[in-house]
């Protein structure tokens, strides 16, 4: 097995993001979904069992499957990842303490988030399932109505990083929303409660 601290921290990233441990075959063909599902790219199972040290790996992984993982977890690339991973630190462990929706635990199918960020960026949001969402109201931004995106965790104050953008007749991309000062959510079922009481 490779041997790498790096490679080490992203396979624990990739299990915090994924809130999954890598223990057992329908484990990595899970993540291989996520990856083909959020990217749209592909890593076989068998590559992701051999990075994992479940079955045997005598060689190096590829650069461009370290970078397939390095953007699940919201870095450039597998250089990127090794430049920024670790001067990061702080700043990400700090996030937890903000507000946040874990996608898959916080949100129910066809509850609705605003997103806001600078200068005057609103987007609002359907939640449709498998951390996938719709867009129902876009103002100021190149995101649109009826485009769809996924995430599965907004951090107030923090970028949020979109998988899998797609945009009528392009093909899907990854799109970050307040790559400078962060995004602002609120959740609007909840206000609609507010409203009724």
């Amino acid at each position: 097995m490779y041997n790498d601290k790096y490679l080490d921290q992203l396979k624990a990233d990739i299990e915090n993001r994924q809130q999954r441990g890598m223990l057992s075959p329908k484990d990595f063909n899970y993540l291989h979904n996520v990856i083909d599902n959020e990217l749209n790219e592909l890593v076989s199972e068998s590559t992701l069992k051999r990075l994992w040290g479940y079955t045997r790996y005598l060689s190096q992984p590829s650069a461009s499957i370290l970078s397939t993982l390095c953007r699940l977890v919201g870095y450039r690339d597998w250089d990127d990842y090794r430049q920024r991973r670790f001067t990061d630190e702080h700043a990400s462990s700090a996030t937890v303490l903000s507000d946040k929706i874990t996608v898959a635990s916080d949100l129910q199918v066809g509850d609705r988030v605003r997103l806001t960020w600078n200068p005057q960026r609103v987007c609002e949001v359907e939640y449709h399932g498998n951390n996938e969402f719709e867009v129902t109201d876009s103002r100021n931004t190149g995101i649109k109505v009826g485009d769809r995106f996924c995430c599965n965790l907004i951090v107030s104050g923090e970028p949020l990083w979109l998988s899998n953008l797609r945009q009528y007749g392009k093909a899907p991309v990854a799109y970050v929303c307040g790559k400078q000062g962060g995004v602002n959510f609120s959740r609007m079922v909840e206000e609609s409660k507010e409203t009724q009481a």
